[in-house]
């Protein structure tokens, strides 16, 4: 019996090695959940339309706005967008826009408004009418220089007359001076 009542603590034992121990239960805190932070969809950027001879809205509107550039240029910034334009006549067109600004030389505006003048006829017609605008304000400003430089000569002239007038209006103060001093010793020497 002492033979069985081994047996059977034997295989006892032997049964409890089999069945896995339950492991530990470890709870581990939930993380919080994460803020999801939805971003507004974004409008792509607009094309920005492109210089062209034509007069579709899109290219009127960018042509208008390039006059806009324009107008805000400095003289140095005007000069190195000429350098960077292409010999196109996109380019060519563009440049006319740059040397008619205000502040560029009389000479080189008109130059440049000739030039622009034949330009027009050959433009689509939209575009040649928002141009025009640029070419009827420079011309009366290139109208206005030219009269007021033909004043500005006017005036020199005419000092220049003055001038000369009040050169010969002395002379002569001097030689009336100079007869009536003369009289003055004809009467004292007939007199006396």
């Amino acid at each position: 019996m002492n033979k069985w009542t081994l047996v059977g603590v034997s295989l006892l034992l032997a049964g409890c090695q089999g069945v896995p121990a339950p492991l530990p239960v470890i709870l581990k805190p939930k993380p919080a959940p994460e803020k999801v932070v939805e971003l507004p969809k974004e409008q792509p950027a607009p094309v920005k339309p492109q210089l062209a001879l034509s007069d579709d809205s899109a290219t009127l509107s960018a042509w208008q706005n390039y006059r806009g550039d324009v107008l805000q240029m400095t003289s140095a910034q005007r000069d190195a967008v000429a350098k960077t334009l292409d010999k196109t006549p996109v380019g060519e067109l563009q440049n006319l826009l740059l040397r008619i600004h205000p502040d560029t030389p009389y000479a080189v505006r008109f130059r440049a408004q000739n030039q622009l003048s034949e330009q027009l006829s050959r433009l689509p017609a939209g575009l040649a009418a928002l141009l025009r605008w640029d070419y009827a304000f420079n011309q009366k400003l290139l109208e206005s220089e030219s009269a007021v430089k033909a004043l500005g000569r006017l005036n020199g002239q005419q000092q220049d007359n003055l001038d000369k007038l009040q050169k010969q209006n002395a002379d002569l103060q001097k030689k009336i001076e100079a007869l009536t001093q003369i009289e003055a010793k004809l009467n004292q020497s007939g007199g006396g």
